[in-house]
């Protein structure tokens, strides 16, 4: 029975790490900030647990204390999602870093600890011998170590995308006070014991049993009546869609007229319910000023999905596309643009379940051998203020980019950033990464007013492989023109004026020191929630 308790104390311990970045990202988002936090109030814990748990385990070698503390943590476990939201929303007020690490401590640092004493327990309560402790500690440990593994596999590769996260914490509260249980039902009273200590057991056995039943109860009741509350700003009744992905806590919800898609704490489409193709977020008309460099685009790769919004609007304005690439990541996410967002079943309109930078290297060498045709225009839209895929930002990814397209074709990438300040390091590496593969970039802050510099924006990067620098009134004039003759849809003219003069922006780098971004050395969540 030992062997059995280590090896599901050890598999939830990492099931629960494995969950807990779920737990956090719909308020602090995926970045690796909540990696951080989760591993360090584990580690924190499990220090303490094993140096609290063997001074417990030598005053008090008893099963039932054992099963005490597992019923402790599982009590702690099982009530984790009926609280956990409302205190994630008051801690995002501290910040991704502060905060995500203050509510990490408070949902795990705990059940962490208790769940970790169960190895000195079990060390002590197996050892026979000195003689023979050094083999039953390996045993112990390899055990241990053997649950976390399939904790970690099980949860990570099936679980979050089969059941959910609230199903998956309940389900580890359960597996803990059930052990306590197995613990009591099991129970025999080691010989040679005191009278003292026999009395003690008795009155911790009644009590545990107690608090067994009052648990399992507890979660019973709480599970079954208890209504999920799954956001702070929409009501259950708004809420259409609602999941947890291999990648992403997926929320699709109505307010009035207009559909939501949400990944973890991010907004990530919209879409008006009685006009699909009016764009809700400015920064997706912007993405149009691709189309002032290449007019009348015959092939173009977008990675990034979200709701579909954009390259659906692209295959309705512009008749002259054989072929729109899209490259998502997300399963989940495919099937919600088809389901909620109306992203039309049209033979130009291909979708790719892929990493975009895979996808973008094997189209490189198909385009090099002459398999397939180039692109007219890369729009990259994967990148969110609170998650930046980094190997989708370096000059290795870039060169990749480049080499897909046709020798006038152009890069479109949207960022979340700032023109100036501490928020402006991503934008200024990005840029300079960008600068070092293309020979002409651009930035058109979305929504920019005189004195804005420092706010947090959308930023839509044009990176061209024209050799000739556009001023402003370069791309007016040329916007203008599209715009009169019906090529270009959206008011690209009126976006034009906002170019950011290029002595800006080489300003803006040589301010930042901007790092050149490579698979080496790409701290873009640094660059992007700075320490100072």
């Amino acid at each position: 029975m030992l062997y059995l308790i280590v090896f599901l104390s050890g598999a939830v311990l990492m099931s629960l790490e494995m969950v807990g970045s779920r737990i956090l990202a719909p308020t602090f988002g995926s970045s690796i900030y909540i990696w951080g936090a989760l591993i360090v109030v584990v580690m924190a814990a499990l220090t303490l647990g094993y140096y609290w748990g063997g001074r417990l385990a030598d005053k008090y070698p008893s099963f039932l204390m054992m099963g005490t503390i597992l019923a402790g943590a599982g009590f702690w476990v099982g009530l984790l999602p009926f609280w956990n939201a409302s205190v994630s929303y008051y801690c995002a007020g501290l910040g991704p870093r502060t905060g995500s690490l203050v509510a990490a401590t408070a949902f795990f640092f705990i059940p962490s600890v208790l769940m970790a004493t169960t190895s000195p327990f079990a060390i002590k309560l197996a050892s026979k011998s000195l003689t023979t402790i050094g083999n039953t500690a390996g045993h112990m440990s390899a055990v241990s170590s053997a649950g976390s593994i399939v904790g970690t596999l099980l949860t990570s590769f099936f679980l979050i995308p089969a059941m959910g996260v609230r199903n998956i914490v309940l389900t580890l509260g359960f597996i803990l006070l059930g052990l306590a249980l197995l613990i009591v039902v099991n129970f025999v009273r080691n010989s040679g014991q005191s009278k003292a200590l026999a009395a003690f057991d008795k009155k911790l056995r009644g009590f545990l049993t107690f608090m067994i039943i009052i648990g399992l109860l507890l979660l019973v009741i709480l599970a079954i009546f208890l209504p999920r509350r799954s956001s702070h700003f929409y009501k259950q009744s708004q809420i259409l869609y609602e999941r947890d992905s291999l990648y992403h806590h997926i929320l699709v919800a109505d307010i009035g007229m207009i559909r939501h898609l949400h990944f973890d704490n991010s907004y990530q489409s919209a879409m008006y319910l009685d006009a699909p193709l009016e764009m809700v977020f400015n920064y997706t008309s912007y993405l149009h000023l691709g189309a002032v460099v290449q007019p009348q685009p015959e092939r173009v790769l977008f990675i990034g999905l979200g709701g579909g919004s954009a390259p659906k609007k692209f295959l309705h304005d512009y008749p002259s596309l054989k072929r729109i690439d899209v490259v998502e990541i997300d399963p989940d996410v495919v099937k919600v643009a088809y389901r909620y967002f109306g992203l039309p079943e049209d033979p130009k309109l291909q979708v790719s379940v892929r990493d975009g930078r895979l996808f973008i290297a094997e189209k490189a060498r198909e385009i090099a051998a002459g398999l397939a045709e180039p692109y007219d225009m890369v729009i990259i839209d994967a990148y969110s203020e609170s998650t930046i895929p980094y190997h989708l930002t370096t000059v290795e990814f870039l060169e990749d980019a480049r080499r897909v397209l046709t020798p006038n074709g152009v890069v479109v990438s949207n960022i979340v950033g700032a023109l100036a300040g501490s928020q402006s390091r991503l934008l200024a590496s990005m840029t300079r990464t960008f600068r070092t593969v293309f020979p002409q970039v651009y930035l058109f802050p979305v929504d920019y007013w005189a004195g804005t510099d420092r706010a947090l924006r959308n930023i839509i990067l044009i990176a061209s492989m024209n050799p000739d620098y556009w001023e402003a009134q370069d791309w007016q004039n040329r916007a203008a023109i599209y715009q009169g003759q019906g090529l270009i849809k959206e008011n690209v003219a009126g976006y034009t004026r906002d170019l950011v003069r290029r002595s800006a922006m080489l300003e803006m780098i040589k301010k930042n020191k901007a790092p050149l971004l490579s698979d080496d050395y790409a701290p873009v969540d640094t660059l992007q929630h700075p320490l100072l």
